[in-house]
């Protein structure tokens, strides 16, 4: 086990706890024998570690002279409210245009 970076004591813990995950195609098989992971399976690595089955990943303070870097997970949350916007406006105006087609009567001889 890794022994440089270790701290003794209450310590605080910061970061984000994280799911499993299932291998993604032409993502190569984890090898718990070398320590090599290429996806989270948390299951195999508390069973090899004798750990609970949860993943912190660390922030970027709480990194360790040779030890994991932290802060590298990225959360990206996607803002679509223009396309939402785009397509509820749309609705309304062919749902107006129809109804106004379909509801308004023409004043004759017009």
């Amino acid at each position: 086990m890794r022994q440089k970076g270790q701290v003794e004591g209450e310590v605080d813990l910061v970061g984000m706890v994280r799911l499993t995950e299932t291998r993604k195609p032409f993502v190569p098989e984890n090898n718990p024998e070398r320590n090599h992971w290429h996806y989270r399976d948390l299951e195999a690595m508390a069973k090899l570690t004798g750990a609970e089955p949860i993943f912190i990943d660390a922030d970027f303070k709480s990194t360790v002279p040779g030890g994991p870097i932290g802060g590298q997970t990225r959360v990206t949350l996607r803002n679509e409210h223009m396309q939402y916007i785009i397509t509820w406006y749309g609705l309304c105006a062919a749902t107006s245009y129809l109804w106004f087609k379909k509801f308004l009567r023409r004043t004759p001889g017009t």
